[in-house]
């Protein structure tokens, strides 16, 4: 029976109307009318037609026109939803709906709203044309949220939900029980995907373009995030903002990103990139992986690190030191962790530069320790030979001068070998074992600070 407020059906609608119980699909072709009222499906799923016996009710509409608001809002719905190849003259209302599975696929719509809504199964908007916003703000999919191909364009939403933002996809707290797929996907504007969860994958490769912020701050992905071949475009802005992410996988192998990409705090287990396709600005304070495919040259990752406009970060090279010593790179590690005091070095006051490029020249901050015996070796060599050729007078007590140990004995301040004490040089060599001290004091005093960076790492 058909409701009174519905009126006559149209002979379009009539089709439908009789489809529905055996969830038979309606394909409108040729010179069909193609007019179909929004009303009239919204009464059909919320139960004005039943199923046959034997038959699972459901909605296969092909290539209608959809007039007025089809506006399931707060809805439970058992019957599936295909609209296949619809135009539709104004949003689906699909907020706090609890649906079974639903598709839109190849459709135009002027926007949609799923807030909070619940779909068991997977909802697809592949190859649709969105002229407003896709609204999916805390929408749980229990399978698959399928955006492939679709085209989207940004929108404003009101202050007291979005905060007055403008995006093509509203889609914070989105829960995902299987993959995301965005191949192909095209968005004219902010792709806002925040804290959202991904029990699968998330499929942006392929022709992503998303010319705004693709927002993934805080978002969990427990497969791979792949974005290889996708192009972020957000020129004097952020292109990638991952702050806080969590996933398996990212596959930052993108054609083209103009803008910043902030991974900061982000954790993520695979890191996948390549040196020709790095952004400008890369934001990597407080992020940590387990691998970094490929592990790249020591030349190419520290060039890397040195991309974050905000300027010297130590955790970034730390991290990196430590990843390239587990691969048992040992020596790059050194290295990373000695440019990282050469451009912490930057930040420094003058009196704090200047001694920092003392403990640079001399032992390489530590982690050249070999340096320190070279200048002990040529130093030591140095003394021996002026002591030798301008030896003291005599020495207290008929001890016997040794220029070597007692250049040892000036170098060295934490061992007295007697010499110092018993014999003074006079004239110009006495300068020299000023500048031998002087010389023993600051490589001790590098050595153990270098000694105490390395019990603090330990």
């Amino acid at each position: 029976m058909i409701p009174p407020e519905l009126g006559a059906l149209s002979p379009t609608e009539q089709r439908l109307w009789d489809a529905f119980p055996r969830g038979t699909r309606v394909v409108l072709t040729g010179d069909t009318p193609r007019t179909v009222r929004a009303t009239v499906i919204r009464s059909l799923l919320l139960g004005a037609r039943e199923a046959e016996p034997g038959h699972r009710a459901a909605l296969h509409l092909c290539g209608a026109d959809v007039v007025g608001c089809l506006d399931l809002a707060q809805a439970e719905i058992e019957p599936a939803i295909d609209l296949i190849g619809c135009t539709f003259d104004a949003v689906p209302l699909l907020s706090f709906a609890r649906l079974r599975g639903v598709s839109f696929e190849g459709s135009t719509l002027p926007g949609l709203d799923a807030f909070a809504a619940t779909v068991q199964g997977t909802l697809s908007f592949v190859k649709c044309t969105f002229t407003g916003a896709l609204v999916v703000y805390g929408l749980h999919v229990s399978g698959d949220l399928d955006l492939d191909w679709a085209r989207l364009a940004a929108d404003r939403r009101p202050e007291e939900l979005f905060g007055d933002r403008t995006a093509a996809v509203f889609g914070d707290a989105v829960h995902v029980g299987r993959h995301l797929y965005l191949q192909g996907t095209a968005a004219t504007g902010n792709v806002e995907l925040a804290g959202m969860r991904v029990g699968g994958t998330m499929h942006g490769h392929q022709g992503l373009r998303v010319d705004g912020e693709l927002r993934l701050r805080r978002a969990e992905v427990s497969g791979e995030i792949n974005l290889t071949d996708a192009v972020l475009m957000n020129p004097g802005g952020v292109a990638l903002g991952a702050w806080g992410l969590r996933a398996g996988q990212l596959s930052l192998l993108p054609e083209r990103i103009d803008g910043a990409v902030d991974l900061r705090h982000a954790r993520v287990d695979v890191l996948r990139d390549d040196p020709d396709r790095w952004p400008a600005q890369l934001l990597l304070d407080g992020a940590t992986y387990t691998a970094l495919e490929p592990a790249g040259t020591t030349g190419e990752r520290l060039n890397w690190l040195d991309r974050d406009p905000a300027g010297y970060r130590p955790q970034p090279y730390e991290h990196l030191a430590r990843f390239l010593r587990q691969i048992g790179h040992e020596a790059d590690a050194r290295t990373v962790l000695l440019v990282r005091q050469r451009r912490r070095r930057r930040q420094l006051s003058p009196a704090g530069a200047a001694w920092g490029l003392l403990q640079d020249g001399l032992v390489g901050y530590g982690y050249r320790p070999t340096w320190a015996a070279l200048w002990l070796l040529v130093l030591t060599a140095l003394g021996t030979t002026i002591f030798s050729l301008n030896p003291p007078a005599s020495g207290a007590g008929g001890t016997a001068f040794n220029p070597l140990v007692y250049t040892l004995d000036l170098l060295i301040p934490i061992v007295n070998f007697g010499q110092e004490r018993a014999f003074g040089i006079g004239g110009r060599a006495q300068w020299l074992a000023y500048v031998l001290t002087a010389m023993g004091w600051i490589l001790f005093t590098a050595v153990a600070g270098a000694l105490t960076r390395t019990f603090n790492r330990s």
